[in-house]
């Protein structure tokens, strides 16, 4: 059961999830957390996933291979949704590819939109999206690695995004942190017994 986790940069992803991963462990779910993407046919031969500092310092690549990369990426997410996720397993993704639509600049990616938006309709959809939400002046005092203006535009496109999705909760990330991963596990908790009723 995927469960992904959205939000500009400010917002506090990797703090809620680490607390999200703990809570819900402690209360007898089987979860495992994975950054962004799978790692099947590109892997990172076990380097620890780095903190970006500057996510729109890089040019962009070449059309070719930001098409490839993202048809890599779709073929992956389906082979992990086929194979490897597993129904009664608890997957928290810290992003998800839909994030590349709203911040391609972050992801490099130089190809065009269109085919960028084609290839996200056809990805699997996790049984939650999650939206960590705060004002734009919360999110720059914790973090200024784009602009104020960058960061009122990703707010309101993940907004946009996340309320179009059937199965999804906006979470106010301007609390104080205990009660943002409550709040998120609430979310979950509900959508897991959701998902129970309808198999059962």
């Amino acid at each position: 059961m995927k469960i992904v986790i959205l939000g500009p940069d400010g917002a506090g992803k990797s703090s809620v999830i680490q607390g999200l991963l703990d809570k819900l462990r402690q209360s007898g779910h089987t979860v495992i957390m994975r950054h962004l993407k799978p790692q099947i046919i590109v892997r990172r031969r076990g380097e620890p996933v780095t903190i970006v500092t500057d996510p729109h310092g890089k040019p962009a690549r070449s059309n070719f291979s930001s098409v490839a990369k993202i048809f890599v990426w779709l073929i992956e997410e389906w082979y992990a949704n086929f194979f490897w996720d597993k129904q009664d397993v608890l997957l928290i993704c810290d992003r998800y590819y839909h994030d590349l639509l709203i911040d391609p600049i972050r992801y490099r990616y130089g190809g065009p939109l269109w085919i960028a938006r084609l290839v996200g309709s056809v990805f699997p959809r996790p049984m939650l999206w999650v939206l960590l939400d705060a004002p734009a002046e919360i999110l720059q005092a914790r973090k200024q690695e784009v602009s104020v203006e960058e960061t009122m535009r990703q707010r309101s496109e993940y907004l946009s995004f996340v309320q179009k999705q059937s199965r999804h909760a906006i979470v106010d990330a301007s609390q104080p942190l205990d009660e943002v991963i409550v709040a998120v596990e609430s979310a979950i908790l509900c959508a897991v017994n959701q998902g129970d009723d309808q198999r059962g």
